[in-house]
């Protein structure tokens, strides 16, 4: 009889103490999660803000300037990377429709002369790509404060130009979720963590219809920050990279539901780099 009440004692003890042992696992989950969620939180005083989101198109291309009436309707200002020396080539933009844009509100920024792959060009080279596309942007009356790599393509020599030769920022194509990194981080962060090389999904390819588009945004809305959408074509397809125009107005009305939720702000890419929100 002892060994029994003795077996039956250690087997209760042996109850009790898995069934703390799983409290204190369920309490250290509970905490992990509470930290998780709190972090924005703790870290910067206040919950993560609306998602940042810029509109952008490079290469100054023709077609793009189909997108300025549906830009003014959704009441959203995009940023054009455009190369000085193809303004008022067949197949791009024209000084006047640029100047049309910046009336409007949009931002020029800079994006070489020629749409050279900057890295592996001597210096010389890349300082005239990048410092004289800034001048010729800038005599011809464009604020021009922010820059894209071609292709996004970027080097040592080339983000040091960038900032010696005036500009604020520049932009590579990638270092954020995308098909290609599914392990990089879903938003940029704002002030950005290196101003001269910001991260950006990489450009958005014909493939990538606005369902896809939108769940990049969805993704990077837990956490805030800032996502910059790159866009080249803008047509019923007419290359790799390339929207269709109906596309380009559902993602827009789309973007105006979200921001007039607050969970979104469409900011240009000045505004972002300069703490500027005029909402």
């Amino acid at each position: 009889m002892c060994s029994v009440e003795i077996l039956r004692t250690e087997s209760g003890c042996e109850r009790r103490l898995a069934a703390r042992r799983q409290q204190a696992v369920l309490a250290c989950v509970v905490v992990c999660l509470a930290a998780v969620l709190l972090a924005p939180v703790l870290l910067t005083g206040r919950p993560p803000g609306p998602l940042v989101v810029s509109i952008e198109f490079d290469d100054g291309l023709a077609d793009q300037f189909s997108v300025r009436s549906l830009l003014a309707e959704h009441r959203m200002h995009a940023t054009f990377f455009v190369n000085s020396g193809r303004l008022d080539h067949p197949g791009h933009l024209t000084v006047a429709q640029l100047r049309a844009l910046a009336s409007d509100g949009h931002e020029i920024g800079g994006h070489t002369i020629d749409h050279v792959r900057l890295p592996g060009l001597r210096a010389s080279e890349q300082r005239r790509q990048i410092c004289e596309d800034r001048r010729a942007l800038l005599a011809l009356g464009f604020a021009v404060s922010d820059f894209a790599y071609p292709w996004g393509a970027h080097d040592s020599v080339s983000t040091e130009l960038v900032r010696s030769c005036g500009y604020d920022s520049g932009r590579r194509a990638g270092g954020l979720v995308f098909p290609s990194c599914i392990v990089c981080p879903p938003a940029e962060s704002i002030p950005p963590r290196d101003p001269m090389a910001t991260r950006a999904p990489g450009s958005l390819h014909r493939s990538q219809r606005v369902p896809a588009i939108q769940a990049l945004i969805r993704r990077a809305q837990k956490d805030g920050g800032w996502i910059q959408l790159i866009f080249h074509h803008v047509c019923d397809p007419c290359g790799e990279y390339s929207i269709s125009r109906q596309d380009f107005s559902t993602l827009l009305d789309w973007l105006a539901e979200e921001r007039d939720a607050g969970r979104v702000v469409v900011l240009t890419v000045r505004q972002v780099i300069r703490g500027e929100n005029p909402v």
